[in-house]
């Protein structure tokens, strides 16, 4: 059929909605603009459009990129701190890790707002610092008390949105279980199980990465921004300066900083270079730990807020963990 010629009238014929059961307009004609527009209607007021993604689901992106993961675990850590209000930091002097003269006079933690302690996360994360043997070598006994602290902890731990995200996440790539309460329980296995470094069942994931251990008179592990306050606030800990950058050209450390490369003594042994999230709650580093280690390799490279880190995570036995920490990527 030839097309009409230019500015020629075309003649359409009126029709009856094709939805017109569902929309209840059995009798109605419409013509084609009228037909188009009553659709759009019909559609705004009948189709709902997919549901968003909810706080703690992760997307189709994150699933395929597990460095978008972890920087998403950052935005839903709702506990973390605000520097310059819930805390202060003196951070004082920089130095190179091989210097032996102390850089900083006073305590890097100017002060903490106590009343972050009443949080129940805080709260159980506390109560398990004082549960472990400092000297690798030494076996440890867990109590039935101690026992019920580290279940405690990570109950509340498992109500938070950055937990609850870690477990769709790794369910969604069956490297968890569907359940909560079973995924619980290959929580306290990778973090609370005791194994062997120099003596039987004298270590685990948790004491090495949140409480600290001392190996042939040096300090490892005890990267917890918590653990760090709690030791400095007793007089145990003696911070000794923030470490120069790989690269001079890097802006320091200064008060705001949440991610600090430090040295320091914890009683008589010396940590030459350690980084550690400042303000952070417990339940971020343990599910940005728990993420990496099972879902990453040994380096997961992302971004949390405004810092560039690198996780590394080493394993001990089959399939423990051996140490996870946080690697600043300042140049």
């Amino acid at each position: 059929m030839d097309e009409p010629p230019p500015g020629a009238e075309v003649a359409f014929e009126a029709v009856r909605c094709p939805l017109r059961q569902a929309c209840g307009c059995e009798e109605d004609l419409y013509g084609p603009q009228e037909l188009f527009e009553h659709l759009q209607l019909f559609h705004k007021a009948n189709v709902q459009p997919p549901p968003e993604p909810s706080i703690g689901e992760p997307t189709e992106e994150e699933l395929g990129d597990l460095s978008m993961a972890c920087a998403r675990l950052w935005d839903l850590d709702v506990n973390r701190l605000t520097p310059g209000e819930d805390y202060t930091l003196n951070v004082q002097a920089g130095k190179k890790s091989y210097w032996n003269d102390d850089k900083a006079d006073d305590p890097l933690f100017q002060s903490v707002n106590t009343d972050v302690f009443r949080r129940p996360t805080f709260r159980a994360f506390y109560n398990l610092l004082n549960n472990y043997e400092r000297e690798t070598g030494v076996s440890e006994t867990v109590t039935s008390q101690e026992n019920e602290e580290n279940w405690a902890f990570l109950n509340e731990i498992m109500e938070t949105p950055v937990m609850l995200y870690v477990h769709k996440y790794l369910a969604s790539k069956s490297l968890a279980p569907p359940s909560l309460r079973s995924f619980k329980s290959q929580l306290y296995s990778l973090w609370f199980k005791l194994y062997r470094r120099q003596q039987r069942n004298d270590s685990s994931g948790f004491e090495h990465v949140f409480v600290g251990e001392v190996k042939n008179d040096k300090v490892t592990g005890m990267h917890n921004w918590i653990q760090l306050y709690i030791e400095e606030r007793r007089g145990n800990l003696d911070y000794r300066g923030w470490i120069y950058p790989r690269k001079r050209s890097g802006s320091g450390a200064d008060e705001n900083d949440q991610v600090m490369t430090i040295q320091f003594a914890w009683q008589s042994e010396l940590k030459s270079v350690s980084t550690s999230l400042i303000g952070v709650s417990p339940e971020f580093e343990v599910a940005l730990y728990t993420l990496c280690f099972l879902a990453g390799e040994e380096d997961t490279s992302t971004m949390l807020g405004d810092y560039m880190v690198n996780v590394k995570c080493y394993k001990i036995g089959q399939n423990m963990i051996g140490t996870t920490y946080p690697e600043s990527m300042e140049e």
